[in-house]
């Protein structure tokens, strides 16, 4: 069964980035946008997971010593109630082949307003 209203979205996040990396997380990959947290002053970057950007990720990653404790892959999910099962994007296993972190779901039901 078909639901057209489903959506999978699927991001690469970085957490406690300091402002030299947020700012070089914007310039370096492509997709990229940083949220300042307001008690300390470092950033979250979030990365939308694309075929082009996936290389960009893993080399800032690499050059900028990222912790695998400090990020993580989101997967949001949205669906009608009466569907259960969920197909992750094949974007998602590509990018754990170059950086095994842990995985996050987001799970919003989508009522109907008929």
């Amino acid at each position: 069964m078909t639901n057209l209203t489903e959506t999978v979205k699927s991001s690469f996040r970085f957490f406690n980035l300091n402002k030299l990396q947020a700012y070089t997380l914007e310039r370096e990959v492509r997709g990229s946008s940083k949220t300042e947290h307001a008690y300390n002053g470092n950033y979250d970057g979030n990365v939308a997971l694309r075929s082009d950007n996936l290389e960009e990720i893993f080399d800032f990653f690499i050059r900028q010593r990222i912790e695998t404790s400090e990020c993580d892959i989101l997967i949001s999910i949205a669906k009608n109630i009466d569907v259960n099962i969920v197909v992750v994007p094949e974007l998602v296993n590509r990018m754990l082949k170059f950086i095994d972190c842990k995985l996050t779901v987001s799970f919003t039901i989508i009522q109907d307003t008929q």
